[in-house]
């Protein structure tokens, strides 16, 4: 199921090697108002290779992002050997919200 999701960067995201590939991790928090309140969701995202690379040294702490992709679960053993599982956003696209910043675009 491909999903467009609105929000911020929640920390700096973070790169990692998986055998001869790298894949870069960060969070969003997406907050949308119902009346008088305000609700905050936070999605995991992954994003594969150097594509990911271009993320994780574009993207800071608090930028507002478009990111689409498709929601994925996927299975996992924790550090004490418990199986665990995990829905995190396969990311396809992400961009700055033009909305409440400039952006300078550089083609590689």
């Amino acid at each position: 199921m491909s999903t467009t999701l609105v929000g911020n960067v929640v920390a700096t995201p973070e790169v990692k090697f998986v055998g001869d590939s790298s894949v870069t991790t960060f969070s969003i928090a997406v907050n949308k108002k119902r009346g008088e309140e305000t609700y905050t969701s936070y999605f995991d995202c992954a994003v594969w290779g150097p594509f990911g690379e271009n993320v994780a040294n574009t993207l800071s702490k608090g930028d507002r992002v478009l990111v689409f992709g498709e929601m994925k679960q996927r299975s996992y053993e924790d550090k004490n050997g418990n199986k665990r599982s995990a829905v995190e956003l396969q990311v396809e696209a992400v961009g700055p919200e033009l909305r409440f910043a400039t952006a300078t675009v550089q083609k590689l």
